[in-house]
């Protein structure tokens, strides 16, 4: 019997549970408009039955993503380039979930469910190696890496989520807010991250510093959405439905459409931008008639 804190985590915050509906992983290319961003037909680089989902971009050109093999999750590579799917990991009696490149290492970290229930953050090597254990007394939900130092992440607690920021050189760790979302990201030419903070009934888009704690809302999120992403540009971007949302904190008072898709994509739950802003990743329920 799972934990509460992990059934909460795992019902709200995107770790996949039986009954789930499939989700798939698209990729179109894009290109920055004047207060928005014009995207190309999305491909569908899944088309894989089961929970295919939380894509991250290491570098331009490689996409890394959880996606279903014989009943659990592993970690697959994408290759742009070529067009090609590679598997990182082969887990017996263990799922990975929310893959990201190691800063400064040939390696990725992600959060593994074992079948036990035991929920760890562990690192790979990026060509294949024995996993390491990075956290070994914390349940971490999410985590963005600030640099190859410093790991900013989601913690399950008996009430929900808590974000720490823990700091690998010293073993520090610092608990700034209790009762967060899932999301982290860092944003474009700034020293600060951002995160999802659920105050008051309502989930909001916060900045951080990451060495003091001080934090600003952004915006309020559109009813329903629990992720964001930015754009290399500064505009953050969501998904609702089979919209695409944008704030833009320097020009936009709300948020905008920018950008609408077919109804059979479905309904978008991830986005994913690589660095260069020329490639968006997007994750989305199929409909079922």
């Amino acid at each position: 019997m799972l934990q509460w804190s992990m059934v909460w985590a795992v019902l709200f915050w995107g770790l996949p549970v039986m009954g789930q509906g499939p989700t798939e992983v698209y990729l179109a290319e894009i290109h920055a408009l004047e207060g928005g961003i014009a995207v190309a037909s999305p491909k569908n680089i899944s088309e894989n039955p089961g929970y295919d989902n939380q894509p991250s971009f290491p570098d331009d050109q490689t996409l890394l993503y959880a996606r279903t093999r014989n009943g659990q999750t592993d970690i697959a590579r994408y290759s742009l380039d070529k067009g090609k799917t590679t598997w990182l990991t082969d887990t017996p009696g263990g799922s990975e979930y929310s893959p990201l490149k190691i800063p400064e290492m040939d390696a990725f970290s992600t959060i593994r469910l074992d079948t036990s229930g035991l929920q760890r953050l562990y690192s790979y090597p990026m060509d294949g190696g024995d996993p390491e254990i990075l956290l070994p007394d914390l349940k971490v939900g999410y985590h963005l890496w600030y640099n190859k130092d410093l790991l900013v992440c989601t913690v399950l607690t008996d009430n929900g989520m808590d974000l720490m920021v823990v700091n690998f050189r010293d073993d520090s760790r610092y608990t700034f807010q209790k009762g967060v979302g899932r999301s982290l990201h860092r944003i474009p030419d700034s020293d600060l991250f951002s995160y999802i903070a659920l105050e008051e009934g309502m989930a909001a888009v916060k900045s951080m510093d990451p060495h003091s704690g001080t934090n600003k809302v952004i915006i309020q999120l559109p009813e329903g959405v629990q992720d964001v992403c930015w754009l290399p540009n500064g505009t953050l971007l969501c998904g609702k439905g089979n919209q695409i949302l944008g704030f833009n904190p320097e020009k936009d008072s709300h948020w905008r459409v920018i950008h609408a898709f077919g109804p059979n994509l479905g309904e978008i739950s991830r986005l994913a931008i690589n660095p260069s802003g020329t490639h968006l990743a997007v994750v989305a329920e199929p409909h079922t008639n």
